[in-house]
């Protein structure tokens, strides 16, 4: 990727960052459009909560927030939406009364069956015609690229 710097400049165009983030956006928007369309107004950062509490129910909203990036404001901004909505609980943690369980609701279980298919269709589009072993190597790149930056 050393072809994104040139004359002391950036070509964007071949910028890793700025295709990370366009396919990003793109997936983002094309997510919130097509949930739209099955009559659900879930935003992106709502599925990202979604997912890990259909993975594991009862989490702390700190555990989402370390499980999902994002800090605890943002995290209590989603929770407060979806609570609102019906989608989510907010239970005293049984031993830190200062923590709160965030616990789905019978409502956001069944988005799961409604949902997931429409995002299986997102992902079938965008991977369309990529080999898997392309995929593989992208994700284990990416994931490599994550941990560089941990570091």
């Amino acid at each position: 990727m050393k072809d994104q710097f040139r004359d002391g400049g950036i070509v964007v165009d071949n910028a890793l960052g700025f295709w990370v983030h366009r396919v990003y956006q793109a997936s983002r928007n094309e997510m919130f459009r097509q949930f739209r369309e099955h009559g659900e107004e879930i935003t992106p950062e709502q599925w990202a909560l979604l997912i890990r509490l259909w993975e594991r129910d009862d989490q702390t909203q700190s555990e989402l927030s370390e499980a999902t990036f994002r800090d605890p404001p943002t995290i209590s901004r989603i929770v407060d939406g979806m609570e609102a909505r019906g989608l989510l609980q907010r239970l005293v943690h049984p031993h830190d009364a200062r923590a709160r369980i965030i616990r789905l609701t019978p409502a956001a279980r069944a988005l799961r069956k409604k949902l997931v298919p429409v995002v299986q269709h997102i992902v079938g589009r965008m991977v369309a015609g990529v080999p898997e072993a392309d995929l593989v190597t992208t994700r284990a790149t990416l994931q490599r690229l994550f941990e560089n930056l941990a570091q």
